[in-house]
């Protein structure tokens, strides 16, 4: 099968996701809203940067981040780093990339969590933790990327780490389909390693 179709599969899963995750970024800036509900405008640093630098940005925390634990077999279950359209009210497209790896769930939760609020407070984010005595869960803001999370009971048993970038100028959808035209003239992308390509079997 075309490499096109098989990526095209794994987009559309991962778009699926992001529309959750842009919906939830549209929730009004209120003193109980969560990082993840806290729109890029709201939080954006006051230097912009170029989309691609956000994209980058978050693909090397989320993977410098899972390099702080002893935890083996991460790999980027929603697939590609992926552009999506920011909310604003300028009229001008803005998009911002979001990025995620998953692992099966490590033997220390709790010093799990520990060891990445330290390490993410060192690069100068705000951390929140929630359910900290049981499966901890990171929420942060600042530093190097918008916000992140990390959570220590996702689905299937797993560790997950996830990094979102601050709105950039720029369409996500163009931005999307360079990326894809890049890979497909064989080009390895930020967060395109231990890519799973599955096969379409209707394809």
């Amino acid at each position: 099968m075309p490499a096109a179709k098989a990526h095209m599969r794994i987009f559309t899963a991962t778009a699926v996701l992001m529309m959750g995750m842009t919906m939830a970024a549209c929730a009004e800036n209120d003193p109980t809203t969560t990082p993840e509900q806290t729109t890029p405008e709201q939080s954006a640093p006051e230097q912009t940067i170029s989309a691609r630098e956000g994209r980058d940005r978050v693909v090397e925390l989320v993977i410098d981040t899972t390099e702080q634990l002893d935890v083996t077999g991460w790999w980027p279950r929603n697939g590609v780093a992926w552009a999506q359209e920011c909310s604003n009210e300028s009229g001008k497209e803005t998009a911002s990339y979001s990025y995620d790896r998953w692992a099966p769930q490590g033997s220390d939760h709790i010093g799990d969590a520990k060891r990445v609020a330290e390490y993410w407070e060192s690069l100068g984010m705000t951390v929140r933790t929630l359910n900290p005595t049981t499966h901890p869960t990171l929420l942060a803001e600042g530093g190097p990327v918008l916000r992140a999370q990390f959570d220590t009971h996702a689905a299937d048993n797993s560790y997950s780490v996830g990094a979102t970038a601050p709105c950039s100028p720029g369409d996500a959808i163009a931005l999307n389909d360079e990326d894809e035209a890049e890979r497909d003239q064989g080009k390895v992308l930020p967060g395109d390693e231990g890519l799973v390509i599955q096969e379409d079997p209707a394809g």
